[in-house]
């Protein structure tokens, strides 16, 4: 990652916060006490190694800045009265050799989109860099500067203004400048004058193709200009801090259930400052691992799944308090990876005696689980060690996390046993997968001594022009055609086919009704697939449209209307597992567990977009409601 110089523009006059900017520039207003938005701003920096900082502001301030913050930060001061932020960016451009990094000072933002954008840089060539975010607030959306992205080619912005329609998305404050902005900059002064805007060189470049983005979509982030927006900031400073308490290698279960039940208790610890030492957590999650593998060997499968998967919860604490107390060490580190493989096994331990007395199969399977609770780490550990990028292997569902929650959801539904086979046996695709990316990793560009030799296509190469709103509605039209005469096919032929007995058991036996019933949900879900992939090409086409009505951003517009079509078909989903009951042997099973995954993928889908509604249009609503408590409020003329 690269280390490169970092500005701070600090020299606005905050004239919408007077009189509280008059003592002190806004990023001195505190976030929580003791610690200032340029506190908050320092810190995100240096955690990510980032040593130089250089301060653009105010003669009168100079002093202030000097005394808080000592030699950390180099001060540059302003030798005018009247300017705009390109000036100051000028002034800090003369001071730095080489690219460098714009953070404005009133802006508060998630640690991992400065992660982002830094990983973007490091290969950039083109003069800017800027954070796109694809869905902002109303508010954010009105005032924000709005970027309008390239239609041929989306990875470039071709202009840079406020007065633009909010299509794509706006600038969330932080730029990167590389060597070559200099000369953007100094022209869009010469043009414009002090009283420039940074939106003037970045136009500059936009039309020479020199500007391009990362996109920052779903992190948090807030531009304080006003009282109101300083008291939405310190709101959303707590989320933010609930938000990088999550770390990259969290698994599914701890990304999306864990976390949001253990930061909630860990932030409000902190909030209080009730200080809890991590170790002793650590103590804690491993004892109620410990007492439920306890009840599920005494055959209390409810309440052992669940201590099972609240040792998971309370897992997640002791390195949160740890970094939110900055009480982080090498002994929390061992303890707590030392407990949870004892309490790992101890689990398994529990879920052996449930099978017991065990047949030769079932001690294999015991002793595969036991392994796979250390071998899974290890392996990621190794992989690490010697460079490989273990990210694109962490979806496959085998972390500790949801080898946990696995068992509490087995054992809720009354068959703990299930866990212990997935445990001892789904890591192996995890194995598989770490192979491959070892394989891809280690071997040569040219593994083999047989070259295919490109293509070239006939000249002249007649470039198409497809009318893409056709396009997609033929490709829709044409997978729900497909999907209702396959249904068809089967409801014709269903009532000649049924009856069979194919499988004969002693309790049981699997019927051609069964199979149908299968082949049934199998065309649905693969059609159902298609028809989604088209209906997301729709709803982007469709949010277009909308866009310059609504006042929110194509993204927004269209990740909306995409997770009432995922609820919907979580819905479906729900419906069509009741009937996987009938299957012999495994239906009731089968149809509790997909019963319970899509009425969970329902629910999170509605919250999610509960979730996304409220964030974007929460000013709107807030507007709507003061104008209407303004006029029943009026008095009477």
């Amino acid at each position: 990652m690269a280390n490169i110089p970092v500005v701070i523009l600090a020299a606005g006059e905050a004239t919408r916060l007077r009189p509280y900017s008059n003592r002190a520039p806004k990023c001195f207003m505190e976030l929580e006490p003791g610690v200032t938005i340029l506190d908050f701003i320092l810190e995100r920096v240096r955690s990510l190694g980032l040593d130089r900082v250089l301060d653009v502001t105010r003669p009168e301030f100079s002093k202030l800045f000097k005394e808080r913050l000592g030699d950390s930060v180099e001060v540059i001061e302003v030798d005018r009265e009247s300017f705009g932020n390109l000036y100051s960016l000028g002034l800090a451009a003369k001071k730095v050799k080489g690219p460098f990094l714009a953070l404005m000072s009133d802006h508060i933002f998630e640690r991992e989109m400065l992660r982002v954008m830094l990983e973007r840089v490091e290969e950039a060539e083109e003069s800017f860099v800027v954070c796109l975010d694809r869905e902002p607030a109303l508010l954010e959306a009105e005032e924000g500067l709005k970027l309008k992205l390239d239609r041929k080619n989306e990875g470039k912005v071709v202009k840079a203004d406020k007065s633009l329609a909010p299509l794509h998305g706006i600038d969330t404050g932080i730029i990167f400048c590389n060597s070559s902005a200099k000369k953007y900059i100094q022209k869009a002064l010469r043009k414009n004058g002090p009283e420039g805007s940074i939106k003037d060189a970045l136009n500059l470049a936009a039309a020479e193709g020199q500007v391009g983005f990362v996109d920052v979509t779903g992190l948090l982030w807030k531009d304080v200009d006003t009282p109101r927006d300083l008291e939405k900031a310190r709101n959303l400073y707590w989320s933010i801090l609930k938000r990088e308490l999550v770390r990259p290698s969290d698994g599914l279960v701890s990304r999306y259930l864990n976390r949001s039940v253990s930061t909630f208790l860990s932030v409000t610890l902190y909030r209080k400052r009730i200080f809890v030492s991590p170790n002793l957590v650590s103590l804690l999650s491993f004892l109620i691992a410990l007492a439920g593998g306890v009840f599920l060997a005494l055959r209390s499968f409810l309440l052992g799944g669940v201590l099972v998967q609240v040792s998971s919860i309370v897992d997640g604490m002791d390195g949160e308090l740890a970094r939110l107390f900055k009480r982080s060490s090498r002994l929390g580190g061992f303890l707590d990876s030392f407990l949870d493989r004892l309490a790992d096994l101890s689990i398994i331990i529990g879920l052996a005696l449930v099978l017991y007395p065990l047949s030769f199969f079932e001690i294999a399977v015991v002793a595969l689980a036991a392994a796979n609770t250390i071998l899974v780490s290890y392996a990621s550990h190794m992989l690490r060690s010697i460079g490989v990028d273990v990210d694109p292997i962490r979806r496959i569902p085998v972390t500790r996390d949801v080898r946990l929650f696995a068992v509490f959801l087995a054992s809720v539904i009354g068959y703990p046993e299930l866990s212990l086979y997935y445990i001892a046996f789904v890591p192996f695709a995890f194995y598989a997968a770490a192979l491959l990316l070892l394989k891809g990793f280690t071997a040569p560009q040219f593994a083999s001594g047989v070259f295919r030799e490109k293509r070239r296509r006939p000249w002249p190469e007649i470039q198409p022009q497809p009318n893409l709103v056709k396009q997609v509605l033929s490709e829709l039209i044409g997978r729900i055609l497909k999907l209702a005469l396959a249904l068809l096919i089967l409801k014709l032929f269903g009532p000649i086919l049924s009856g069979f007995t194919l499988i004969k058991l002693e309790n049981a036996s699997l019927t051609s009704d069964d199979v149908l019933l299968v082949l049934e949900m199998g065309v649905i879900i693969y059609f159902g697939y298609a028809i989604l992939s088209s209906t997301k090409d729709l709803a982007d086409l469709i949010a277009v449209r909308l866009v310059g009505r609504v006042g929110a951003t194509k993204e927004t517009l269209k990740r909306v209307f995409l997770d009432l079509m995922y609820a919907a078909l979580g819905l479906v989903a729900w419906i069509y597992a009741t009937s996987l009951n009938r299957i012999p042997l495994i239906g009731d099973i089968l149809s509790k567990l997909l019963m319970t995954a899509a009425a969970a993928f329902f629910f999170i889908t509605l919250y999610r977009l509960g979730k996304r509604i409220y964030s974007v249009f929460a000013d709107a609503y807030d507007r709507i409601i003061d104008r209407i408590a303004k006029k029943i409020t009026k008095p009477a003329s």
